[in-house]
């Protein structure tokens, strides 16, 4: 069976291609010259790093939304399958942001002292038992 595609339509889909394929590069190097402006404004590792990852974060979703929408068809498909898509990476990179805060505070309360170690202590019985599961306890078995 023979797929035909008007040249029109083949030419506006190429086009596409590049164009996201440009942003992409544009987005690499504006995120590379982020990188190397900030090692060399910061050479001692300082400043404000959370600004640096949150831009990186922002690009790295950017440039996402370029593959998934344009290399993987996602913007050509109907509505419903395009949120049945998105939604569990949603709320997928959602949850990775919540465990990190998370693991942060229990970071941040260990280093403040707020920390409650819990210490585990093997069981506590009455009567010892060999290997055999026998009681040498003579409250137990009257031997």
């Amino acid at each position: 069976m023979a797929h035909t595609l008007d040249p029109q339509v083949y030419k506006s889909q190429v086009n596409a291609v590049y164009r996201a394929t440009v942003w992409l590069g544009i987005i690499t190097i504006v995120e590379v010259a982020a990188a190397l402006v900030w090692m060399n404004v910061f050479k001692d590792g300082g400043g404000p790093r959370m600004l640096l990852n949150s831009f990186f974060i922002l690009a790295s979703l950017l440039k996402a939304y370029f593959i998934v929408g344009e290399f993987m068809h996602i913007r050509y498909e109907t509505r419903a399958l395009t949120i049945t898509i998105l939604a569990p990476t949603f709320f997928l990179i959602w949850f990775i942001i919540a465990f990190l805060w998370e693991g942060q505070e229990w970071l941040n309360n260990k280093a403040d002292g707020q920390f409650i170690k819990e210490e585990i202590r093997a069981p506590h019985h009455n009567g010892e038992q060999d290997s055999h599961g026998e009681s040498h306890d003579n409250k137990a078995g009257g031997h």
